[in-house]
């Protein structure tokens, strides 16, 4: 009665186990060995990046009927991997599926939804895989996520100023997120920095780093969403992967189906995708496949087969997005904040 999908309860149960171990282990840290040190800020490690994916989904597809337990539990699992889950908010598509399937957006609420999703891997795309083209292809892995860090925030806030203007409540609602989230990890810090630092801090990082990390993997050497066809993103289709991660190795079919709820992604990959996708992206052992791919041979290769090739010595610039959902009257400078970019970096 309360929940839209019960197997949602699996994703409500992983979050309270995300926030028991980070009190067991903030209380027990006096009487912590190094070892057990290392072995709780691993497993929160894990556990904020599986709650960064949770988000992912519920972001994707409401969890609960009521509207107000929706934004407390947003509210929830923005401190559960450090950063405001509605920079990855849920979109209301619309869509219209032939032999190649497309997609329009419905409702505009923003970010990743609005960039990634609709403008795959072209320049209005800033977690595009063709910002990172170091040579030696394990930089590619380890720098992307750094590398896109500031663009992806940068359209956020840009699209969260264009809210404002808009008088939107999801320019309160994000702000509202900074505001708990700032206050909580600033309060924490101030009671134990070293605590925060190893319980809070260290696996927040790394839980942004992987969930960002994970579009290398699915995205580069395929086909942009411009070609309209089965072949723009790479599954991982392993039991384990898939049960660590609430399905989010089934990339393709949450691309073209973005409000299908997680637990039925598989189901869906193996009815849809299965038979018209390139062989070569449907993967079993995502382990496998960075060893493969990142250190042993090691090479940038396409889903063919073939090197993976940019223009030498050029870097696109990344196309504004949210033009696309101002109204005529508003342009890009009244709620531009490229200033911020050249404030960091002059």
């Amino acid at each position: 009665m309360i929940l839209l999908n019960t197997y949602d309860v699996l994703s409500l149960i992983h979050v309270m186990n995300y926030f028991s171990i980070t009190y067991l282990a903030w209380t027990m840290h006096p009487f912590l060995s190094c070892e057990y040190v290392f072995v709780f800020a691993a497993i929160l490690c894990y556990y904020s990046f599986s709650c960064a994916c949770i988000t992912h989904n519920s972001l994707h597809t409401r969890v609960f009927h009521s509207r107000t337990l929706e934004t407390i539990y947003h509210q929830i699992l923005t401190l559960t991997y450090g950063h405001p889950a509605k920079t990855m908010v849920r979109v209301i598509f619309t869509k219209s599926f032939g032999h190649n399937p497309r997609l329009t957006c419905g409702e505009q609420i923003p970010g990743h939804n609005l960039s990634h999703h609709r403008h795959t891997e072209t320049r209005k795309d800033p977690m595009r895989t063709s910002k990172v083209q170091y040579k030696w292809h394990i930089l590619n892995l380890l720098l992307f996520q750094p590398t896109v860090a500031l663009d992806v925030f940068i359209m956020d806030i840009r699209y969260t100023l264009l809210q404002r203007i808009l008088q939107k409540p999801f320019f309160v609602n994000v702000c509202c997120e900074w505001t708990v989230l700032i206050v909580s990890q600033f309060s924490l810090m101030l009671l134990d920095w070293r605590r925060f630092l190893l319980y809070i801090y260290i696996p927040h990082l790394f839980a942004q780093w992987a969930i960002v990390t994970m579009n290398i993997l699915q995205h580069d050497g395929c086909e942009d969403d411009l070609v309209l066809n089965y072949n723009t993103a790479r599954n991982f289709t392993g039991r384990t992967i898939n049960l660590l991660t609430f399905n989010n190795g089934f990339h393709t079919i949450h691309h073209m189906f973005p409000t299908m709820h997680w637990s039925e992604l598989r189901k869906q990959h193996n009815k849809k995708i299965k038979k018209h996708i390139h062989p070569n992206l449907d993967q079993a052992c995502m382990a496998t496949y960075i060893f493969r791919t990142f250190l042993f041979p090691g090479h940038r290769i396409d889903y063919l087969g073939q090197p993976v090739k940019f223009a030498i010595g050029t870097y696109e610039r990344d196309e504004d997005w949210t033009q696309e959902h101002a109204p005529q009257n508003v342009k890009l400078a009244d709620y531009d904040c490229s200033l911020l970019r050249r404030v960091l970096f002059r």
